[in-house]
C-alpha cells in the first residue's frame, strides 16, 4: 500500500474512482488541460497499480480579521466501495496535513457529507447558511433609486477595455469591501471570477447584474439562476451576491423586484451578519432558513493566533489547546496583545483558557463567541464570560465557493 500525490498520467484513473464514488455519468475519463486547476494536488492510495482511495487539496486563501490567510480546501475524497473501511481516508489526511505544513498554511476548510465523520479529523462546524426567500411582490417599489446593468459574458479574451473586464473591475472591487469584514470569504483571483461567469447565459438563465446609485457608483452586484417555476413564472436563486453595505443591500432589494411578476420570489444567501427581516414591512412574507453547511480546521494554531485580531487594551492570555492529530499544535500558548498587535510563544504555564482544536476553530472564526463557548462546554476557562466574551467575540462569516 502506498499514499502518494496523483500524477497527470493518471488523472483518467482519478476520473473513473470519481464517477463511481458520486455516481456521475462519465462522458470521457481522458485527462485534459482544464483538469489542472482540478487535479494538481491530489493524493491517492494505491494497492499496486489500483487506486483506491483519493482526496484533493486546494490551494486558496481565506478572509480572517481584515487579511487573507491560506487555507486548503479539501475535496473529492472518496473510496471505491471494494476498498472502504480500511482506514484509506485516514493515511490520505496524514500525508495531506503533512503537505499543508510544509506550505505554510493556516487553515483547511471542507463541505461535509457527514459532520461527525470529518470532526474525526479536528475539522468542526464554522458555517451555516443565512438563507432568505423573499416573495418580490413584498418590497415596497417606492424608495427604488439607481440603475441596473447587465455584466456581458467573457469572450476569453484577457483584454481589459473590454465591457467584461470593465464590469468584473466593478464587482472585484464591491467584493473585496463586502469580504474584508466577514470572516472565511474566499480571495477570488481572476481565473475564478471567469469560472464563475456562464460563457452564454441566454442558454443557461444564469446572469449577473451591477447596481450603480444615482451617481454613477457601482455599490453593490448578484448573480441568479432563473429557475422556473411554471409555464409562465420563474424564481431567482442568487448564487453571488455582494454590496458595499448594508445601505445599498436596502436599495437593492427594489432593484430584484423589478424582475416581478415574471419572477415571484428571490433565495438569497446571505453573511451571517444580515437580518433581511428589519428591512421588509411584512416579515411574516419572509422565510428563513439557517442550515449547517461547512466545516474548518486549524492547521497551524500558532499562525492563526498571531494572525487573529485580539482586543485593544494590552493583556495577555494562556491557551492549551488538544489536536489529537497534529502534535505541532497540541501545546499551551501565551498570547500577549495590545494596540492592535499580538506576539504568541509556546509556555509550559498554568492555561487560562483550555480547549480543543475543533472549539478553537469556533472561536477563532467568530462561529461561537466565548462566553457561549463556556456555557456550551466547549471550553473551560478561569477567565469571567464576559472577558472570555471580549477576547473571543461572534464575528460576522460569509461563505460561499464551491470547491
Amino acid at each position: 500500500m502506498e499514499v502518494r500525490r496523483i500524477p497527470s498520467e493518471q488523472w483518467s484513473d482519478l476520473k473513473r474512482l470519481h464517477s463511481i464514488v458520486y455516481n456521475h455519468p462519465l462522458a470521457s475519463a481522458e485527462a485534459s488541460d482544464g483538469d489542472a486547476a482540478a487535479y494538481r494536488n491530489a493524493w491517492g492510495v494505491y494497492e499496486g497499480r489500483t487506486l483506491c482511495s483519493a482526496m484533493t487539496s486546494h490551494e486558496f486563501a481565506m478572509m480572517h480579521d481584515g487579511a487573507y490567510l491560506s487555507m486548503a480546501g479539501i475535496g473529492g475524497v472518496g473510496t471505491l466501495p471494494e476498498h472502504r473501511r480500511q482506514g484509506h481516508v485516514r493515511r490520505l489526511f496524514e500525508a495531506v496535513f503533512a503537505d499543508m505544513r510544509d506550505k505554510r498554511q493556516v487553515f483547511s476548510a471542507l463541505y461535509p457529507f457527514s459532520f461527525p465523520y470529518y470532526r474525526m479529523f479536528g475539522y468542526e462546524l464554522v458555517y451555516s447558511q443565512n438563507e432568505f426567500t423573499l416573495p418580490l411582490d413584498s418590497v415596497d417599489l417606492r424608495g427604488r433609486a439607481g440603475t441596473l446593468e447587465l455584466v456581458p459574458p467573457p469572450q476569453g479574451g484577457t483584454d481589459a477595455d473590454g465591457p467584461f473586464d470593465t464590469a468584473l473591475a466593478d464587482v472585484k472591487r464591491i467584493y473585496e469591501s463586502f469580504a474584508r469584514p466577514r470572516n472565511l470569504s474566499m480571495e477570488r483571483p481572476d481565473a475564478m471570477w471567469r469560472r464563475r461567469q456562464r460563457p452564454d447565459p441566454y442558454k443557461e438563465q444564469v446572469f449577473t447584474y451591477l447596481m450603480r446609485a444615482d451617481g454613477g457608483e457601482a455599490t453593490a452586484y448578484f448573480t441568479f439562476h432563473a429557475k422556473p417555476a411554471g409555464p409562465y413564472s420563474c424564481e431567482l436563486d442568487v448564487r453571488d451576491i455582494g454590496f458595499v453595505d448594508i445601505a445599498a443591500l436596502r436599495e437593492l432589494l427594489p432593484q430584484l423586484a423589478g424582475f416581478y411578476p415574471r419572477a415571484e420570489k428571490a433565495m438569497l444567501r446571505l453573511p451571517s451578519d444580515v437580518a433581511l427581516d428589519l428591512m421588509i414591512g411584512e416579515p411574516y412574507d419572509l422565510s428563513h432558513r439557517r442550515s449547517a453547511a461547512y466545516m474548518g480546521r486549524i492547521v497551524d494554531v500558532e499562525a492563526a493566533l498571531a494572525s487573529t485580531r485580539w482586543p485593544d487594551d494590552e493583556g495577555s492570555v494562556t491557551l492549551r489547546v488538544r489536536d489529537e492529530h497534529l502534535d505541532w499544535n497540541d501545546a499551551t500558548f501565551r498570547i500577549d496583545f495590545g494596540d492592535g498587535d499580538a506576539a504568541v510563544a509556546r509556555v509550559a504555564d498554568e492555561p487560562d483558557v483550555s480547549v480543543d482544536v475543533r472549539a478553537l476553530v469556533q472561536l477563532l472564526c467568530g462561529y461561537v463567541d466565548g462566553a457561549s463557548a463556556l456555557a456550551y462546554r466547549m471550553a473551560e476557562s478561569r477567565i469571567d464570560p464576559a472577558r472570555l466574551r471580549e477576547l473571543f467575540p461572534a464575528k460576522p462569516l460569509y461563505q460561499n465557493d464551491a470547491f
